[in-house]
């Protein structure tokens, strides 16, 4: 997956999107600067990703996930909005993931860690164990190895689904 921002980002807004590079298998940071998001998608594409996501920022913030579909021009997907994060380095961390999966926290999660799964290409399990973990809650997103919170967290909003529907 190809991680990047939108235009004119928060600080917060970079921050978030290089560490959930560092967390999510496959993925890779690339900043925003004036590239359109015709010229994303065709980035994404030439680097062999399916899916771009953007970091979006509202009044110096991160405040949306927006999925971008690259295969066969582009689409807009499911978007994820967020009333706050927890970054990394707020926790005191630096660590880059490997093997990442994702497991839901709760049965109400189970159809947005399955999405998130195969948008972020994760296998989805039925338990955390001591690997590395996506944690998907109805209100929170997190990742941690084993039973150690390593960040980000993202505290969830809303979702407005792969077909426009909104949950949470």
């Amino acid at each position: 997956m190809l991680v990047t921002t939108s235009r004119r980002p928060g600080h917060r807004a970079r921050l978030l999107a290089r560490e959930l590079a560092r967390v999510l298998p496959g993925s890779e940071y690339v900043p925003r600067g004036v590239k359109t998001v015709r010229k994303l998608s065709s980035l994404a594409s030439s680097r062999g990703h399916a899916v771009a996501m953007i970091v979006e920022s509202s009044a110096g913030k991160p405040k949306f996930l927006q999925f971008l579909g690259c295969s066969e021009g582009w689409r807009w997907g499911m978007k994820i909005e967020l009333g706050g994060v927890e970054l990394q380095r707020d926790l005191g961390q630096k660590i880059r993931l490997s093997g990442t999966k994702v497991v839901a926290g709760s049965p109400e999660a189970k159809e947005l860690a399955k999405l998130l799964g195969e948008l972020w290409g994760m296998q989805l399990v039925r338990k955390a164990g001591a690997e590395a973990f996506a944690v998907v809650d109805r209100d929170k997103i997190r990742f941690q190895r084993g039973p150690e919170k390593v960040g980000p967290v993202l505290h969830v909003l809303r979702v407005v689904g792969k077909h426009g529907r909104e949950t949470g």
